[in-house]
Formats: structure tokens, C-alpha cells, sequence
């Protein structure tokens, strides 16, 4: 993708100019998030055009106009070239998720890593995320497990407003409840225990690690997520194992997957814990334990 964009500016930008162009760029349903140096500002209707011609599935070029910031971390965007919105279909794993990718948090990029998590789930399983967004999580998990039961917390009422439009669109997704507000006032009131809780907020996860562990059932899972420099992916299982000593837990089993490269040799990671009482025997492998079934048929709070 990046060769050919080079090819098709060489001769528009100059041989500086093309040293310059960033060579990739995320592509979030029909919108193209592209990086423009200082350098190129003044080219960045030419580089769009390019983009366009290049892609006929590409309807907006828009360019990134500040970095992620504010509790939701969200990405100011502006457009360059196409059609003037930002709202877009996003189709991932069967699954359509609407999205305005400048008012709400979604990362193409951890496609593969949501993927991973929906193949670990075991049959009939309760499944808790923390932080949900727009849902592809809870749509992925609940698409891919049928028989499971998914709950996600979302606190940004824009992302949750688009959770609920799209579990309504991903019809065939029956086992999906969506819940808005903080995750301290709601999961308490939700009063009842996950044999697996994922937690994909990287800034900030171990800020809700008590409430999560008190929450998740004897050796059950839990999937943590942390930005974590190279050679100290250790100190995230530290931050488990903290938490765990905390709320008279322990880690039974930890396991590393590296999910994306944030940075110079920062990384986000994910450990894949297992965690139990203090008698429970250690170093269960995934799958081992028979969950029990969630007991509780109805949930205290009505889904917003």
C-alpha cells in the first residue's frame, strides 16, 4: 500500500518531500487516518487525492490533528479529501460496528488480539469487559461463543450510545448485555461472578483491579492490559500479583501475549491470568477448570 503511494506522488512530491510521507495508515471502515508531517502540510490535499485513487473503498481521507487525550482518549481528526463525515461501518470478524472514530476510542490494530480472546472462551461461560466502547469485544466474544454470556461496562456515553446501536444491527448476537456508567458504581450493583473478565484499558486498568478480582469467580480468568516497556513485561504481572496479595488472592498462572508496538520499546501487553484463592493449587492451564453456571438469570440493573 505505502510503495504504491509513493509511486503515485513521485513527481507531485519531491524526492525531501517523499522521505517525509509517513508509509502507513489505519483504515477504519471507509475512513482513511493518515498522518501528515509538518513537512507535507501544505501537500496533504495531493496525498489524500492519492489515497482515493488508489483505494475505491476509501470514501474519507481525514488526518490526525492531535494526539489521544481526555478520559476517553479520544483522537481529534480533520478531513482532507473525500466525503465530509466521519461516521463509518467498521466489519470485523463478522461483526459491523458503527463508529465516529473522533468521539470515541476503537483501534483497528487490535483486531487480531479481540480475536485471540473470543477463541480462549470456554463454552457457557459468564464474561465480563471492562471498558467496552462501541462493543467489538462483547459482539466478537458473544458471536464467536453462543453459549456464553457477555456483559460489557462502557462509562463514555457516545461509545455506548454506538454499543448499543450496534449490538441492535448484529442481530444474530443474542447473549450481549451492554451497561454505561463507571465501572466502581456499576459492577457492584451488578452483583454477581465472571469466569472470565478482560480489561482492555492499558493507561489505566490497575486503577479497577480490586473491584475486577472481587468480581471474578474461583480460578477464574482474567485478561489485564498494560503499556509496558521492553524487558519489563514482568512488572505488569507484579501489578497482578499486588493486587492479588490485596484481596487475599492469588495468581495461579500467568501468561504474556503481546498485542501491539506503542512506541520505542513500548509495547501493549496483555497477561492472561488465572487467579484463586490462596488454597487453590497452582498453574491450572486454560481451559482446565469446569466453570459452573452463572446461577443468577437476571441481572439487578436494566442494560442502558
Amino acid at each position: 500500500m505505502s510503495r504504491k503511494l509513493k509511486d503515485v506522488l513521485r513527481g507531485v512530491l519531491t524526492p525531501t518531500e517523499l522521505q517525509c510521507l509517513v508509509q502507513s495508515y489505519d483504515v477504519v471502515g471507509d475512513i482513511a487516518i493518515i498522518i501528515i508531517p509538518p513537512e507535507l502540510i501544505e501537500k496533504e490535499h495531493f496525498i489524500a487525492a492519492a489515497i482515493l485513487s488508489l483505494h475505491k473503498n476509501i470514501k474519507v481521507v481525514a488526518k490526525r490533528d492531535g494526539i489521544y487525550g481526555g478520559e476517553f482518549r479520544t483522537l481529534p481528526l480533520r478531513i482532507i479529501g473525500g466525503e465530509q463525515r466521519k461516521e463509518t461501518v467498521h466489519t470485523e470478524d463478522g461483526v459491523r460496528l458503527m463508529l465516529n472514530p473522533e468521539t470515541v476510542y476503537f483501534s483497528v490494530r487490535s483486531g487480531t488480539e479481540r480475536k485471540r480472546i473470543a477463541s480462549l472462551v470456554q463454552a457457557k461461560e459468564e464474561v465480563l469487559v471492562l471498558f467496552s466502547g462501541i462493543g467489538p469485544y462483547p459482539l466478537i466474544i458473544g458471536r464467536a461463543n453462543p453459549s456464553c454470556r457477555v456483559v460489557g461496562i462502557e462509562k463514555n456515553p457516545e461509545a455506548h450510545r454506538y454499543a448499543l446501536k450496534n449490538l441492535g444491527s448484529n442481530r444474530r448476537i443474542t447473549n450481549v448485555r451492554l451497561y454505561q456508567g463507571d465501572v466502581d458504581s456499576v459492577l457492584p450493583a451488578l452483583d454477581r461472578k465472571f469466569d472470565r473478565i478482560v480489561m482492555p484499558l492499558p493507561t489505566s486498568a490497575e486503577v479497577f483491579l480490586s473491584v475486577a478480582l472481587a468480581a471474578l469467580r474461583r480460578q477464574g480468568w482474567l485478561h489485564f492490559y498494560d503499556l509496558q516497556q521492553e524487558g519489563r513485561f514482568e512488572d505488569t504481572v507484579a501489578k497482578i500479583e499486588a493486587a492479588c496479595r490485596r484481596d487475599v488472592l492469588q495468581l495461579l498462572s500467568a501468561e504474556i501475549a503481546v498485542c501491539g508496538h506503542c512506541g520505542p520499546r513500548t509495547y501493549r501487553i496483555c497477561v492472561d491470568a488465572q487467579i484463586g484463592r490462596i488454597s487453590d493449587p497452582p498453574h491450572l492451564k486454560e481451559g482446565q477448570e469446569n466453570f459452573k453456571d452463572n446461577q443468577k438469570d437476571n441481572i439487578p440493573l436494566d442494560p442502558q
